[in-house]
């Protein structure tokens, strides 16, 4: 193949720089943004609202579908698989074990919070989610960042200029706070008396017009971003077109919260199929515990649980607004057993935050040299 730095200077270079390969990178974006875009379109021509049940069908599909939701038991699927990489350094495997139990303590808590008070323990659960999921999917992004320098470089691209690197450890904080402003503090729309868009009885707001500030900030940043990648002398085209998705996923999420429910999240859990489907690959010197052929089928059912539980909760609660839900449902979701079964998965949801925290440490040499290894680009390899 020809090296990147070969290819003319002019304008984006797309050869030897995607990340997994053309059509998954171009999957991560498209599978999202399609997902959303058809559910606009058909909830216009069906004249309902931002939030009616077209949109609320599209954010199930992007949870248990796309795998914002279920992704999460794949963490526990590769590290079954791939033991090998807690040996990177020596306290990692404790520190791992040591986070389930006091998951499952925090998820507990909501367990027995839910029998005492049950719109508290909504609230509760919902700022958990929401303040560490989005954290969480940010974080991922700002990843797939910095994975797409270490490919422009081996593919022979210049180092990415000092600016870049400043605008890449801002992206999470600065991101996340404008989210969190917008979806907890600012009323979703300016119809009088109209609440913010995860409503946890949080009292006084600001006002509508905050969204202005938050956009132009928004507009600010993605602006210095792109203005910085074009101008550098390795302009990544892969790079460019994921970052554009990402910061049209967080514009939306603040233009309007319901549709931006489903880009964002969308990106985080197909990338993270994608990503797992790559560590799980065979490389030199691995045991050989699951064949290349298997891997998909393998994740697909390792989501089951979790996606059933999906569906029963939609069918209770519902995409519709409760329409399809029946007594057999309703009773089911009010019983001890699936509250337990909520609790197990919300387990599963707050150890694998704790876990990828820790496997994904890239600043320590031994985690990045094992996990880049693992994905086919350690530059030493």
């Amino acid at each position: 193949m020809t090296p990147a730095a070969a290819l003319p200077a002019e304008g984006l270079r797309f050869r030897g720089l995607w990340l997994i390969s053309p059509r998954a990178d171009l999957a991560i974006v498209a599978l999202p943004l399609g997902l959303m875009l058809v559910g606009l379109v058909t909830a216009t021509l069906m004249g309902q609202s931002a939030d009616g049940p077209v949109n609320r069908l599209a954010i199930w599909t992007t949870q248990n579908i796309l795998g914002n939701a279920t992704h999460v038991a794949l963490t526990w699927l590769f590290l079954g698989v791939r033991p090998e990489v807690l040996k990177a350094i020596p306290e990692q495997p404790r520190q791992v074990a040591t986070g389930i139990p006091l998951m499952a303590l925090v998820a507990l808590g909501m367990f027995a919070l839910y029998r005492y008070d049950k719109t508290a323990q909504l609230y509760v659960a919902a700022t958990i989610f929401n303040v560490f999921g989005i954290h969480h999917f940010l974080s991922q992004s700002k990843g797939w960042w910095a994975l797409h320098h270490l490919r422009g470089r081996i593919a022979g691209l210049p180092a990415p200029p000092a600016a870049e690197h400043r605008l890449l450890k801002a992206m999470v904080p600065l991101n996340l706070v404008l989210i969190l402003t917008r979806i907890f503090l600012v009323p979703e729309s300016r119809v009088a008396g109209d609440t913010p868009y995860i409503d946890i009885g949080q009292g006084p707001q600001l006002p509508y017009s905050t969204l202005a500030l938050l956009l132009v900030v928004w507009l600010c940043y993605w602006v210095a971003v792109f203005r910085t990648l074009l101008r550098s002398e390795g302009r990544s085209g892969p790079k460019v077109l994921y970052l554009l998705a990402v910061s049209f996923g967080v514009g939306l999420l603040l233009v309007t919260p319901p549709w931006g429910n489903i880009v964002l999240p969308g990106l985080h859990g197909v990338e993270y199929y994608l990503l797992t489907a790559k560590l799980l690959e065979q490389r030199p010197g691995d045991a050989h515990r699951l064949p290349h052929r298997a891997i998909w089928p393998t994740m697909v059912g390792v989501m089951v649980p979790l996606c059933a539980l999906g569906a029963v909760s939609a069918l209770a609660g519902g995409v519709a607004n409760g329409a399809v839900g029946s007594l057999v449902i309703s009773r089911l979701t009010e019983s001890v057993w699936w509250r337990l079964a909520v609790t197990t998965a919300f387990t599963v949801v707050l150890s694998h935050y704790w876990a990828d925290a820790l496997i994904f440490r890239f600043r320590i040499p031994q985690i990045r040299s094992v996990m880049l290894g693992r994905l086919g680009l350690d530059p030493g390899k």
